[in-house]
């Protein structure tokens, strides 16, 4: 889409599947994910006409949709208008936007077999909102926590030839490099070098100093957009 979304991930799933759905969402959202759950936007949503405005949701405010996939989401009216608009958008992209997640077999229109899925069996609600957020660091997508930043995003300084330049190697929890990284190194009194990583993971750096070593005692990496 042309613009920012609003929400990282936007679910859609029946409510039959609430229990397991809203420890996702909290998990998310204390990781600093933004979720579109409804439960997180009942003020919002107050007065609005639902329709309209979750087409517009599931069209163009989501960076991805998670559908919960089972037999109870393929027989409601709100789930499935939920799943054409997110399914109008996936056919814009060039690259995916639905992630489906399995409590069944239930085929769903539009989504075929060959399309990768979870399967909520196989994960607790905190983990799959781990694997939700490592989707959204490998498509260089903000995850704005530094507790996240932290868990799935590592940095490390790579020896230069050069005592005023530094690199930066910016890998997930195995190790790969994470290309387009917003990469700041800061100092103590706030003044910060920037760069973005490499299809290599790597961020090279120069500090205009001479007190290197003592100037620059911090270094954070962050994801964005």
């Amino acid at each position: 889409m042309s613009t920012s979304p609003d929400f990282d991930i936007a679910f859609s799933f029946a409510g039959e599947e609430r229990p397991y759905v809203d420890q996702v969402a909290r998990a998310l959202r204390d990781l600093g994910v933004k979720v579109f759950y409804d439960q997180f936007e009942q003020v919002d949503l107050w007065g609005k006409d639902l329709y309209t405005h979750l087409s517009e949701v599931y069209f163009k405010r989501a960076k991805f949709t998670i559908m919960f996939i089972s037999a109870a989401y393929k027989s409601k009216l709100w789930t499935n208008h939920e799943r054409e608009s997110a399914q109008a958008r996936a056919f814009q992209e060039a690259q995916e936007y639905i992630l489906p997640v399995r409590f069944d077999e239930t085929e769903i229109p539009g989504v075929l077999p060959t399309v990768g899925y979870l399967s909520a069996n196989d994960y607790s609600p905190d983990e799959l909102a781990s694997l939700i957020v490592k989707k959204l660091v490998s498509v260089g997508g903000s995850v704005p926590s530094e507790l996240v930043r932290s868990d799935f995003s590592l940095a490390a300084f790579v020896p230069s030839p050069t005592p005023n330049e530094f690199v930066v190697s910016v890998v997930d929890d195995e190790d790969a490099p994470i290309a387009n990284a917003a990469v700041t190194a800061q100092a103590d009194n706030g003044t910060a070098l920037r760069g973005v990583s490499g299809v290599d993971g790597k961020c090279a750096l120069t500090v205009p100093t001479r007190s290197f070593i003592d100037y620059w005692s911090l270094m954070r990496a962050t994801q964005r957009r």
